[in-house]
């Protein structure tokens, strides 16, 4: 053979072997995110009681990192964090609910399916929803929510069957030949801890830990599955929480407020394809915005610039970092919600600094519970790490500054006239306020008072409610929730006007928030100020773009204005924001009746019956579309269902006596 030939044989060759590696499928990736799931409270991070196998293996199976640390205490904030590599602070994210994540983020979601990657996220709660951003990226978002409310819609959630299933239907559609990236969130250890059966006799004593135990039962079906259909070696599986609980640690019973390693110590779980590095321990620090560089990292995806993550692939594989970075982290829950000091923390190495006005600063090496402030004895620590920690914090850029609008003349007067004097400084400011150290012996009683006034509210006992909200107003004036909800008290006594004062109030202590403007907005449209009312609801669109809320009230507005096209639009916006929006999809159904639009009304009515949605007036809807379209014999069905499901159902009743007389008459 001549040397061109051997040549061009070899190039062939070689080109080959290109082509196949081409086109060889990637790895497929599962993240499950465990909300609210301490370090210290699984089985392979050294807890005796914990009742999860499924995490214990991947975590034999896998690496195991033993010093991770979150970005935020609160859910939104921290998943922002693990899904784009990005503080939360930067985005501007800094409260459930609140400011989304911008349109055209570069998520992990997006980035995978922009290389090929089938993508479908399942959420256990409705603050990871479509109107806050994270469905960014994916060909699948399921965030479905049976009996949602849109006035408690920061409690939307499901449980983890309820998620695991659709995502289980998923996995067995997705094409063989193409990677899949799945998302799937757990909800269930938030505060209150309820697990199902067993676990709840199980764990009687221990109810935290049953949740934990039940969602690992549905972690476990997510890898069986994958091991079913031969991907699980072919899969990098990540498991990683977003946060912790603090269970009582520092006077705090949840998380939110504080930024000590109860909340801020998760579980980082990560197997990689093919058992590579199994049984290793990383014992150095990493944090939530490392997830996204490292993921890409391990799979061959091109690492996206900007970041404040970096990928850790390294050191899994043996090969430590001299200066890890240091992790910073944020909670903004108590300025917005409390109207006390914002915190931030530094935890590098041995030592964490938490930035309040008394800050702290612990040696993690002596003191992992955080009982010994030694800021005092080590002035020159604190120092270094206060630098450092303002050079993150300075560097965040715009959306790194807390919003703050001065209150203008009228809203001061009608603050005034309710008594509160204090509001002239909204809670944005420069000012930090109480540090939530010295505040946190009252909050027990506080909450207390704001959850049975929240009961008596549903319950329909208004002047109960009133009574507990300025019991709590009392403990604490600048308390974003009792002004929000004394807004809603008086909105149900029709003192419009005081309502829309106290969500005046609510608004300035958190200017992160559409609530209040919504709130307002709803008061306004009661008192026939219309003009008022659009300029709340562009204030609220204003902070949250995508809320079905807005939209919904501008529906509603367009309606008393006699705008009934454009409330048609505004409702259908709403409905397809939020698919679980049962309010709307009525207001779209009437709306569309009204002017004789039959098929949208009867596709609302239908989505309402499957959303479970007072059963017998969705068959009555049903039964005036058909009826509207001419179609008697299914108009009679429809009202025959709805009277079989609530007899008391008069107007179902007069529909078949209508009907019985045209048939009687030959009409």
């Amino acid at each position: 053979m001549s040397r061109r030939l051997a040549a061009a044989c070899l190039c062939a060759a070689l080109v080959a072997v290109a082509l196949l590696e081409a086109q060889a499928p990637r790895f497929n990736v599962l993240l499950i995110t465990l909300d609210t799931v301490r370090a210290d409270h699984l089985g392979s991070y050294g807890y005796a009681l914990a009742a999860t196998p499924t995490l214990d293996r991947l975590s034999r199976e896998g690496v195991r990192f033993a010093d991770a640390t979150t970005q935020a205490p609160l859910t939104g904030p921290a998943h922002a964090a693990l899904l784009t590599g990005v503080y939360p602070g930067r985005l501007g994210i800094r409260d459930n609910g609140a400011t989304p994540l911008p349109r055209g983020a570069a998520t992990l979601a997006s980035v995978l399916q922009k290389a090929g990657y089938q993508t479908g996220a399942f959420v256990g709660a409705f603050i990871l929803g479509a109107p806050y951003g994270f469905d960014q990226g994916f060909d699948e978002f399921d965030a479905r929510f049976d009996r949602f409310d849109a006035r408690n819609k920061l409690a939307a959630e499901r449980t983890a069957d309820q998620v695991v299933t659709p995502a289980l239907q998923w996995l067995g559609r997705v094409r063989r030949d193409r990677p899949f990236f799945a998302w799937v969130h757990f909800y269930d250890a938030h505060a209150p801890y309820t697990p199902p059966p067993p676990f709840n006799a199980r764990f009687q004593k221990q109810p935290y830990d049953g949740e934990i135990a039940y969602v690992d039962s549905a972690v476990g079906k997510l890898v069986l599955k994958i091991e079913a259909l031969g991907a699980l070696d072919r899969t990098l599986v990540v498991a990683i929480a977003d946060h912790g609980e603090s269970l009582g640690e520092h006077g705090e019973p949840d998380h939110g407020v504080f930024l000590y390693d109860s909340v801020l110590h998760i579980p980082w779980i990560m197997r990689l394809p093919g058992h590579e590095r199994a049984g290793t321990v990383v014992r150095e620090q990493v944090r939530a915005v490392d997830l996204m560089p490292t993921v890409l990292d391990a799979i061959g995806v091109a690492a996206v610039p900007r970041l404040d993550g970096e990928s850790v692939l390294g050191v899994v594989k043996g090969r430590p970092r001299a200066n890890p970075p240091l992790s910073y982290a944020e909670t903004w829950y108590p300025k917005f919600h409390f109207g006390w000091s914002e915190l931030r923390s530094a935890r590098v190495g041995e030592w964490k600094l938490v930035d309040a006005p008394r800050p702290e600063l612990f040696d993690l090496r002596t003191d992992r519970s955080e009982a010994f402030n030694v800021v005092q004895r080590q002035a020159g620590v604190a120092g270094r790490l206060q630098a450092d920690l303002r050079a993150v914090a300075d560097g965040l850029g715009a959306a790194g500054t807390a919003p703050s609008a001065p209150p203008d003349r009228e809203t001061i007067e009608r603050l005034r006239s309710l008594g509160y004097v204090g509001f002239v400084a909204p809670s944005g400011s420069a000012t930090r306020g109480a540090d939530p150290k010295d505040m946190v012996p009252k909050l027990r009683e506080f909450r207390h008072l704001v959850e049975d006034a929240l009961k008596a509210l549903e319950r329909g006992e208004v002047t109960a409610a009133a009574t507990k909200l300025q019991q709590a107003a009392a403990i604490n004036e600048r308390a974003y929730d009792v002004h929000l909800a004394l807004g809603d008290v008086y909105l149900q006594q029709r003192l419009f006007d005081k309502a829309v004062g106290e969500y005046e109030a609510a608004g300035l202590l958190n200017p992160v928030s559409a609530a209040p403007s919504v709130s307002a907005a709803l008061a306004l449209m009661e008192m026939g100020r219309f003009d008022e009312t659009g300029k709340k609801l562009d204030q609220a669109a204003a902070v949250e773009p995508l809320s079905p809320e807005v939209a919904a009230t501008k529906g509603r507005l367009a309606e008393r204005q006699g705008r009934s096209g454009d409330a048609l639009v505004q409702y259908q916006a709403a409905v397809n924001l939020n698919p679980s929006y049962a309010q709307a999809r009525v207001w779209l159904a009437n709306t569309a009746m009204r002017q004789g639009r039959f098929d949208v009304a009867g596709t609302q009515f239908a989505a309402l019956l499957a959303l479970g949605y007072q059963p017998a007036r969705s068959h009555y809807g049903l039964g005036l579309v058909a009826e509207g379209k001419g179609d008697r014999a299914t108009a009679s069905k429809e009202y025959s269902l709805a009277l079989q499901l609530d007899p008391k159902l008069g107007a179902a009743r007069e529909a078949l006596d209508r009907l019985a007389k045209q048939r009687s008459t030959g009409r």
